[in-house]
């Protein structure tokens, strides 16, 4: 076990080869970036550099859509209307009845509502191996 700043992390040492070769071998599977990016930070640590983002961790604004469509199913489960929920988690201003029907806002609710549907549905498992498509790899 080594420890590092982003908790502890399991390496395996053969005891047979000599000391002086410092080496990390990693096999040419579908995690090969994954562990590549991996010894790369570890390679970092050890120079006492900042070991950066691991790999594969999602960018802030794709953090923040993904909250925005939990917040917007949320509110719809919870009996809130799309005029509702666009003047509460989208506009500063309230939206007038009358103009709701051609509002750009209406739209963007109801594009936010499909894809939290989807991430229901089974989406939400795409997060797990982010950056890589479940879709890709189950053909495989």
């Amino acid at each position: 076990m080594w420890p590092a700043a982003d908790g502890p992390h399991r390496l395996l040492a053969d005891r047979d080869v000599d000391a002086a070769v410092n080496a990390i071998v990693l096999p040419l599977d579908e995690t090969f970036e994954a562990r590549l990016d991996a010894a790369r930070r570890f390679w970092r640590a050890l120079k006492g550099r900042r070991t950066g983002p691991p790999y594969g961790a999602l960018p802030q604004q794709t953090k923040h859509r993904h909250m925005l469509n939990l917040r917007t199913l949320d509110a719809r489960q919870s009996g809130a209307t799309h005029r509702q929920i666009a003047e509460t988690l989208l506009s500063r201003d309230p939206i007038d009845p009358r103009d709701w029907r051609d509002h750009h806002l209406r739209h963007k609710v109801r594009a936010i509502l499909r894809r939290a549907d989807r991430l229901v549905a089974g989406g939400y498992r795409d997060l797990l191996t982010y950056p890589h498509s479940r879709r890709r790899i189950d053909r495989s």
